[in-house]
């Protein structure tokens, strides 16, 4: 089988769906075409993505210009397209992005070919401690454990013991005034467009997990939330999306998430 490269537009891409939904161009028909069937089934998906973006700017402002950091690590970053950190963060700030998919890895390195201060790796983010053990992350970091991470949107992909695990494996690699930055989803999966998505991505391979937010409080520990706790979305830094009365219908029914700047 040959390898696959960032020009296969053979097989759908699951950081080049995102992008197509968030209405960007980095993506091939084979996603968008997939794409248009995950947008049947979830119609205000692609305004909740948009917002979740948002959401994710002010994240990268707030911890860069209000909270002093200048070192960002984002884990299950997707294409680094469509207003990802590096966009939104104080000049000087160094992004370190990955994901496990080689070929988003090496798409994603195309794009920020001429960006200063940003690096794209391949690491499971289910796993943290491939990326942070990394001899060219070492190099980069050097002795620095005071930075900022974001796990923002993928929290379906992963598991309770894996939440569990990357919270343990943060908590002790980073020194006492980090941050976590973490963006939960909480979807109800009886509802029927999220249910048929669940089995949709089922059949590709992928196990979805919604859970409610107070089991997700118990397996992050021990990391806490600031003093800002957990706010939806729709209540994040006011900011607000245009949505119909059917959209809005769906988003409550379906669910939102919740963003949270963790700490120690």
């Amino acid at each position: 089988m040959p390898e696959r490269t960032v020009v296969d537009a053979s097989l759908p891409n699951a950081g080049r769906i995102y992008d197509y939904l968030l209405g960007g161009h980095h993506n091939f028909e084979v996603d968008r075409r997939v794409a248009e069937q995950v947008r049947e089934l979830l119609p205000f998906l692609p305004k909740m993505m948009r917002l979740s973006r948002w959401c994710l700017q002010d994240v990268a402002r707030t911890l860069t210009e209000e909270r002093g950091f200048d070192i960002i690590i984002d884990f299950a970053s997707g294409l680094p397209t469509m207003d990802h950190l590096h966009t939104a963060v104080a000049p000087g700030t160094t992004v370190i992005y990955s994901d496990h998919d080689p070929v988003t890895v090496e798409y994603g390195r195309d794009i920020l070919a001429d960006t200063p201060n940003a690096y794209y790796f391949e690491a499971d983010a289910r796993r943290p401690e491939e990326l942070l053990n990394r001899s060219e992350v070492r190099e980069i970091l050097g002795d620095n454990r005071h930075v900022a991470f974001t796990y923002w949107g993928v929290s379906m992909y992963l598991a309770d013991e894996d939440i569990a695990h990357i919270a343990r494996v943060l908590y002790d690699w980073s020194d006492e005034k980090s941050c976590l930055a973490f963006y939960i989803g909480v979807m109800d999966p009886e509802y029927p467009g999220v249910a048929k998505g669940i089995e949709m991505y089922r059949q590709w391979g992928v196990e979805i997990h919604f859970r409610p937010l107070e089991v997700f409080k118990e397996l992050i520990k021990p990391w806490r939330p600031d003093e800002l706790g957990y706010r939806s979305m729709e209540e994040w830094h006011g900011i607000e999306v245009a949505m119909s009365e059917e959209d809005l219908k769906a988003f409550v029914a379906g669910g939102s998430g919740y963003g949270v700047y963790l700490i120690k």
